[in-house]
């Protein structure tokens, strides 16, 4: 016959080893590196799904977020005529350049003292002044114009946004809120759409853009100018570079570097015949 006996429980078997706020703080630490994850494997899964995303979908999202703003800009005339400049550069150098079927580039002219330049959705390519002021010959902006291009021609812009978008469905799913996409899309080059497109993806862009360079002019000469002035000058628009493994963007040393290594390699001109800027973009660095 089998005999039960109530088993006496021993003291302190429910009380915790650990304090309750070390407890606290690692259930917090393992929440916030599970949203992290979470974010992050977002990201990713976004950016591989936006670079496939159809240059017709890209143009339309382009044409709901930008017409309306940019059409309420207003330009002088001048400003008008800078741009179409800007605007004939990118259309001679498009066809060395190996944009997917349907994306056409459109040159935005900003009046900004920045030296800088981006590109965005739908083959939208904004230059800003403080950069054409500070261009030698047209050799050297077409260098610049031709990365931002060849940005947007391997969807390097798509792949942003669709990270941005699967982050903040995950985000607004979790907190119940995101920021305006619209505005940040529209933020020019701080927005989180533009936060970097990564060191892979900048070599990439600098590669094509030289080849563009190479064909349209028959050399490679001014083509590192842009990042001669990032080593040359530190200050509020081009800031002191760190480390290349902590940055976004391979430093512009190792840029140049890699850029002569692809002329040798692909026989192109270390230099040649510079052609002027148009007289309107020559008449920009006359301003400053």
């Amino acid at each position: 016959m089998v005999k039960y006996r109530n088993v006496k429980v021993p003291e302190g078997i429910n009380v915790s080893r650990h304090s309750p706020l070390a407890e606290l703080v690692i259930l917090s630490a393992g929440v916030v590196a599970l949203f992290g994850l979470l974010g992050l494997a977002a990201l990713l899964l976004g950016s591989t799904l936006g670079r496939y995303m159809p240059v017709s979908w890209e143009n339309r999202l382009a044409n709901a977020v930008f017409e309306e703003r940019l059409a309420a800009q207003e330009a002088s005339e001048s400003a008008v005529a800078v741009e179409a400049d800007l605007q004939a550069l990118a259309d001679r150098l498009a066809p060395h350049m190996n944009l997917p079927e349907g994306l056409r580039i459109t040159v935005h002219y900003v009046d900004d003292a920045a030296v800088n330049a981006f590109a965005t959705l739908g083959g939208h390519v904004f230059i800003l002044r403080g950069l054409v002021q500070r261009m030698p010959d047209e050799n050297a902006l077409a260098m610049v114009m031709a990365h931002e291009i060849a940005h947007a021609g391997n969807r390097d812009v798509a792949a942003n946004l669709g990270g941005v978008l699967l982050m903040q469905l995950v985000l607004s799913t979790t907190f119940g809120s995101a920021p305006e996409l619209a505005d940040q899309l529209i933020a020019g080059p701080n927005s989180l759409l533009l936060k970097r497109f990564g060191r892979e993806a900048e070599s990439r862009a600098d590669a094509d853009g030289l080849a563009a360079v190479a064909a349209l002019y028959g050399h490679v000469g001014g083509a590192a100018t842009f990042f001669e002035i990032a080593l040359e000058q530190a200050g509020e628009t081009m800031p002191e570079e760190g480390p290349e493994l902590l940055s976004t963007h391979p430093l512009s040393a190792n840029r140049i570097a890699a850029m002569r290594d692809l002329a040798r390699q692909r026989g192109w001109p270390a230099d040649g015949e510079r052609t002027p800027l148009p007289p309107l973009l020559a008449a920009l660095g006359t301003d400053g």
